[in-house]
């Protein structure tokens, strides 16, 4: 892995994000999605985060950003942030599925992809439903007046465009600030082999389980690189092994990847220039270590089952 391209490549990204989101927050399309979605407060959403869903379908950090600005007023509680996130994993799945998962998969493995793509639903399904019951009994006295639709326009001016970049590149930047330190220390531990040291310590655990040795292997590469990891579902399935071993691997491998890289590379960048430590720890817990439980527990339980 060239660390120094992966961490350019995360700035990049990043700092593209943070410019487009910024651009659509000043030109007001936030603002209008938001008075479109008004309805979605019904799921257990705070009414001022309900464009949250949505926007995330667009653009993520859009969505971090519009939600920090609010945390930052005091219009919402870490709460409020933390439902609205969990209501979004909903959407998001669907829409990873069937334009990234799905297509890759379904030549590969045929009816074993959509097995496991409903095996993910699952537990997105289960925490909007809990998302929701909270969410309704939480919200059930709020009453905030919002402006009518007609009189929130889009205005996507050089001004709007100019403001909105100038802002992106200030959010970026302190992105960089508290995001290099933690990724050097990262890459500290993976050269001197703490990542290595891990993946070895779990062999013999996962053995006991009942994994096969091809099933480690699949679950050791899974943590590195799942696309690496897919060509061995296909010797898996040509020798013969059930369903409900296969789908076992992969819910553990996919854990493994949250573990070991998913977190730090993909979950933290979004959160860490924009929100407080305590608050950027507690969505970590959320969106990657719920996941990891139960993609462990699913795992472990189709494996034995």
């Amino acid at each position: 892995m060239d660390f120094k391209e992966l961490y350019l490549i995360i700035i990049s990204a990043i700092t593209f994000g943070y410019v487009t989101a910024a651009v659509l927050v000043e030109s007001n399309v936030v603002n209008w999605i938001g008075l479109k979605t008004l309805k979605l407060s019904r799921f257990g959403i705070h009414p001022k985060l309900t464009n949250i869903p949505v926007i995330y379908l667009v653009s993520p950090r859009a969505a971090h950003m519009t939600a920090s600005e609010l945390l930052k007023k005091g219009e919402i509680e870490p709460i409020d942030l933390y439902l609205a996130i969990l209501a979004s994993n909903f959407p998001m799945r669907l829409m990873f599925l069937y334009r990234y998962y799905l297509p890759v998969l379904l030549p590969l493995i045929g009816s074993i992809a959509v097995y496991y793509a409903l095996l993910r639903l699952f537990f997105d399904l289960v925490v909007l439903i809990c998302v929701s019951i909270i969410g309704r009994i939480r919200y059930r006295n709020l009453n905030i007046q919002f402006h009518q639709p007609e009189n929130v326009k889009i205005t996507l001016s050089f001004n709007k465009i100019l403001k909105g970049t100038i802002r992106g590149l200030k959010e970026s930047g302190l992105f960089i600030l508290k995001f290099t330190p933690l990724f050097v220390f990262i890459i500290f531990l993976i050269n001197n082999g703490a990542m290595d040291w891990l993946t070895t310590k779990l062999k013999p655990f996962l053995g006991w389980i009942g994994f096969t040795p091809i099933e480690i292997t699949y679950i050791t590469t899974a943590a590195i690189s799942p696309p690496v990891a897919y060509g061995l579902i296909r010797v898996m399935v040509e020798k013969g092994e059930t369903i409900n071993r296969i789908l076992g691997t992969m819910a553990v491998g996919n854990a493994m990847f949250s573990l070991l890289r998913s977190w730090w590379n993909y979950l933290l960048p979004y959160y860490l220039g924009l929100y407080p430590l305590r608050i950027t720890a507690a969505l970590l817990l959320l969106q990657a270590g719920l996941p990891i439980i139960y993609n462990f527990t699913a795992g472990i339980v189709l494996i034995r089952w």
